[in-house]
């Protein structure tokens, strides 16, 4: 089994800008994402609403049909427009996927147009009809009814409507609790000047990561980023994702018309700083419920028969660990309480070596398989920049087949208890 040993290029284009480079000439396709990332602050709404109006068109290409025409001129490239919560940042991605270079005929290249394609929707948007008109009116309303429309709907996919109210209840203090598009009525009410003010906050404001991946020319890219963002900018800085610790265990029960319950565990953790203790810590959540092979799922899914599907994750960054069941709701207790035995064993007696190998097995999988794709490669360059880590996959490949069943249990020691959380139906 091989691993990535590829250590990204680092630049920085402009102000506020940062480019990582892990081009690989392997692969037919070349994939570059911008992201721009800002407080999760009161303009989340407006930019939440603004990237579906923008992707509509740009002044040059006035409509989704020329877009889409214009993409298939540049050999089949696709792009796409996007907004999300990152942590505790909100995040405005683009992303352009084309062909490299050289499966080119001579002397063409589609990367850079490609490149300027997707930006001028944000860069040199589409306006409106009427003169003075920051958008075109019947765009904004269309996507504004479709997002107030998808809003009310979310109910409608309880499991993860489950994981957003539990996030919510269990960070309400925190930006990770944030919804990224604040809330209906705030998406209801903003006018134009409101994206339009949105718009030029993301391109003078934003800390920007550029990352390019697979078969990509990384100067042609950093060329674009210095003339892209060659403005003046006035870098808004986002802070550390914060850390808290539980005094007491709460409980939270809440309700919806629903067949199936959803439980949710939260516990808080502190997030080791060097690679060997952070595999630790990786093979620890695998022990307990990283899949069919995790003691969650054997214990009380397949010997117990309590629950219909148990997994644990980490949501790093945040420091904390979650546990997520889809059970019947009279079987709630019985299910906290043996998730909570089976931490307190993995603690006090840590795993077996059978565990042990299984979680190495899972995680040394995942790892050659990240150089399968362009953009497992970029998800996890990105990652390690934003950790700090500068750890090549084959870096952490030899830390996790370097574990030994007792930092694996010393990695689970610690966890703190702050939240269950049951979504079902009323009694």
């Amino acid at each position: 089994m091989s691993f990535l040993q590829t250590i990204p290029e680092i630049h920085s284009p402009a102000d506020g800008v940062t480019l990582l480079g892990v081009a690989d000439q392997r692969f037919k396709r070349a994939l570059v994402q911008v992201l721009f990332e800002l407080p999760l602050d009161a303009s989340r709404a407006a930019r939440s609403l603004l990237l579906d109006v923008l992707e509509q068109g740009s002044r040059q290409f006035p409509d989704s049909t020329s877009l889409a025409c214009e993409l298939q001129n540049l050999y089949g490239a696709s792009c796409e427009v996007y907004s999300e919560r990152s942590c505790e940042a909100h995040r405005v991605g683009l992303q352009v996927s084309c062909l490299g270079a050289q499966f080119l005929p001579p002397g063409e290249d589609v990367l850079l147009p490609a490149l300027n394609l997707i930006s001028d929707v944000l860069f040199d948007p589409l306006r409106g009809e009427q003169n003075g008109e920051l958008f075109n009116a019947q765009y904004l309303e269309l996507e504004r009814k479709n997002l107030l429309d998808m809003l009310a709907e979310r109910q409608d996919n309880r499991s993860a409507y489950a994981t957003e109210r539990f996030l919510s209840v269990m960070c309400a203090d925190e930006d990770y609790g944030k919804l990224s598009w604040e809330s209906s009525e705030a998406i209801a009410g903003l006018t134009p000047q409101q994206l339009e003010d949105a718009r030029r906050e993301i391109i003078d404001c934003a800390k920007v990561i550029i990352i390019c991946s697979g078969s990509v020319n990384v100067n042609i890219v950093k060329h674009w980023a210095t003339q892209r963002f060659s403005g003046q900018r006035n870098i808004i800085d986002v802070a550390e994702p914060s850390t808290k610790f539980p005094s007491e265990l709460r409980h939270v029960n809440e309700h919806l018309e629903m067949k199936q319950a959803q439980l949710h565990i939260g516990l808080r953790l502190t997030l080791p700083e060097s690679i060997a203790n952070r595999e630790a810590l990786a093979a620890a959540c695998s022990v307990l419920g990283g899949g069919s092979h995790g003691r969650l799922f054997q214990k009380i899914r397949e010997e117990k028969s309590l629950a219909y599907g148990i997994y644990s994750q980490m949501h790093g960054r945040k420091h904390i660990l979650s546990v997520q069941a889809g059970i019947d709701a009279q079987s709630a207790a019985e299910v906290e309480e043996e998730v909570f035995t089976q931490i307190d064993l993995l603690a006090n007696e840590g795993p077996t070596a059978h565990e042990v190998e299984l979680a190495k097995a899972n995680r040394l999988n995942g790892l050659a398989s990240l150089a399968d794709s362009p953009g497992a490669m970029a998800s996890f360059y990105h990652a390690d920049y934003l950790l700090g880590l500068n750890a090549t996959p084959a870096i952490r490949a030899d830390a996790c087949n370097a574990l030994t069943a007792e930092q694996i249990q010393q990695a689970a020691c610690g966890w703190q208890a702050d939240l269950v959380y049951l979504l079902s139906a009323a009694e």
